[in-house]
């Protein structure tokens, strides 16, 4: 009785290759594909970066603030009876930062803001806020009667002294008034260039919500 032929193992044919992963072509088409879709989700993002940043201050919209970022510079004040101090002494509490002078007229206009900013802030019983008046006058016994003439001697606005008259240029600023948010762990988040009114309630919101965004932050996820 006849054997069955043996079957014959099929030989693979010239110039394949039993090898079924990608060439050297293919893999360097797919390092490019993902190079360049690397580089296209980066440009998006850098692009999108100024619209998030303006959603993340919505609240503040309305009396146009101007992101910052870094450190607050240090800066060596003395208070009214002459005691040294510096910002650094206010770390831990959210800082409404402003500076003025009593011969500059847009400051006078917007210091009652400023107290009724203050006042708010007291009633509602938010002491992790504090808002710092820092006076820029060559002349620190200008302060008071200053703030007699106002009214102002029994304001819950800290009003200090800078005696290198310069506090304001420090922090980027070429004229005053202006206002800086300082966040509790000394980092700068808005500034707010020029007269604002401080008085009004979405002035107040804004800063409260500054304030509980720098502490939701400081406190982590």
């Amino acid at each position: 009785m006849a054997e069955a032929p043996a079957s014959a193992t099929p030989v693979p044919a010239s110039g394949t290759s039993s090898n079924d992963g990608p060439d050297g072509v293919g893999l360097v088409a797919y390092l490019v594909f993902v190079l360049v879709g690397g580089l296209l989700v980066f440009g998006l993002a850098r692009a999108l970066l100024p619209a998030a940043e303006a959603q993340l201050s919505a609240p503040c919209r309305s009396i146009e603030p101007s992101p910052r970022r870094g450190a607050a510079p240090e800066l060596a004040l003395e208070t009214l009876d002459g005691k040294a101090t510096s910002l650094a002494e206010l770390k831990g509490k959210f800082v409404v930062l402003n500076f003025w002078a009593t011969y500059c007229e847009p400051c006078i206009d917007e210091w009652p803001a400023l107290d009724t900013l203050a006042r708010r802030l007291e009633e509602a019983g938010r002491d992790d806020v504090v808002v710092v008046a820092v006076s820029v006058d060559p002349e620190k016994p200008d302060i008071e009667p200053f703030l007699e003439r106002m009214s102002l001697t029994e304001s819950g606005v800290r009003v200090l002294w800078d005696p290198t008259n310069k506090g304001n240029g420090v922090f980027g600023s070429e004229a005053i008034p202006d206002t800086f948010f300082v966040e509790p762990n000394g980092d700068l988040q808005q500034a707010f260039i020029n007269v604002r009114q401080w008085g009004r309630p979405d002035a107040y919101r804004c800063v409260v919500w500054a304030a509980d965004r720098s502490r939701e932050g400081a406190a982590g996820p």
